[in-house]
């Protein structure tokens, strides 16, 4: 994690590109994704700071609604400072995913977007309703847990993690399978662990594939993720959506410098798509039961969408 965090006031700078040279990026952007073969995407904390969610790597001087990163505000306090803007922040469990999770979802929907790569553990990709087989949650999901065993997953309505320690990640509970019963795990991944093998060979594939790949609110740094998008930027086209810079600009097609929904709302506008409203589904399992005096009762519980 040390070797991430942004100690000089150069690399916390943040830049936005003018009005008419945004619009002229954009545009640039939709033609590549239109004639486009392989169209995948790479997202980072940055395209969920719009939902209240705080990313890692801002300064305190950030325009964010969330205020500093979470890693400035520890390298402050460490430092025996203060934090002045705490910011608005919104627990994971409670974020609605942003335009950009959204416009996301229609752009995989019409078939433009092949494949999507986050670094994001917070769900809203998820939750925003990605189709789980076209997406690879490198870093985990604060909201699910897998089966040791047979692999089951199992989407949850709140955090699976509970391990004390770090490199624990045994949630207690077991899997519904009665030909099963293994124990289950989180699927968060901590500095030091390896990324799951799936996840990995999916990102990797994908990229090795892409002709066009749009990089959004990541500071690009952390590796073997970051390794996806270079590939990218080394043999086809490669657009970064950040404020801050990143190693990656020199590998670069395109760099646009403004926040990610005021981007992706400008291209769907161009690609004359709508961005969908996000809507909230949910499964309920009803069951006639009796309790213990022998007076019947209906049973309500939700259950996963497998």
């Amino acid at each position: 994690m040390a070797d991430t965090i942004r100690s000089s006031e150069e690399e916390k700078k943040e830049f936005f590109d003018p009005p008419e040279v945004l619009d002229q990026k954009i545009e640039q952007l939709a033609t590549w994704i239109r004639d486009a073969e392989h169209f995948t995407s790479f997202t980072g904390a940055g395209i969920s700071t719009s939902t209240g969610v705080p990313d890692f790597r801002s300064g305190v001087n950030t325009v964010l609604k969330t205020g500093p990163g979470a890693w400035e505000k520890r390298a402050i306090i460490k430092n025996g400072g203060k934090v002045a803007k705490k910011g608005v922040a919104v627990s994971t469990l409670k974020a609605i995913p942003s335009k950009t999770h959204m416009a996301l979802l229609k752009l995989m929907d019409e078939g433009l977007l092949k494949f999507l790569i986050s670094q994001n553990t917070d769900g809203l990709h998820r939750r925003s309703g990605i189709d789980p087989k076209k997406l690879a949650e490198l870093h985990g999901n604060s909201n699910m847990e897998r089966c040791k065993k047979c692999g089951k997953e199992y989407m949850r309505d709140f955090r699976v993690r509970n391990a004390q320690k770090v490199h624990a990640h045994e949630t207690g509970r077991l899997c519904d399978n009665p030909a099963c019963k293994g124990k289950l795990k989180d699927t968060i991944i901590n500095f030091g662990e390896n990324l799951p093998e799936k996840e990995l060979d999916a990102g990797f594939d994908n990229a090795q594939l892409s002709d066009v790949c749009l990089a959004m609110g990541s500071s690009l740094t952390v590796t073997p993720a970051a390794d996806m998008p270079q590939t990218v930027g080394q043999r086809g086209k490669l657009i970064i959506v950040n404020l801050q810079k990143t190693p990656l600009d020199r590998l670069a097609a395109l760099r646009i410098n403004a926040m990610c929904d005021t981007v992706m709302e400008k291209l769907m506008e161009k690609l004359a798509l709508d961005i969908p409203e996000f809507r909230l589904n949910r499964r309920l399992k009803v069951k006639k039961t009796k309790n213990s005096t022998g007076r019947k009762m209906l049973q309500f519980s939700g259950i996963d969408s497998d």
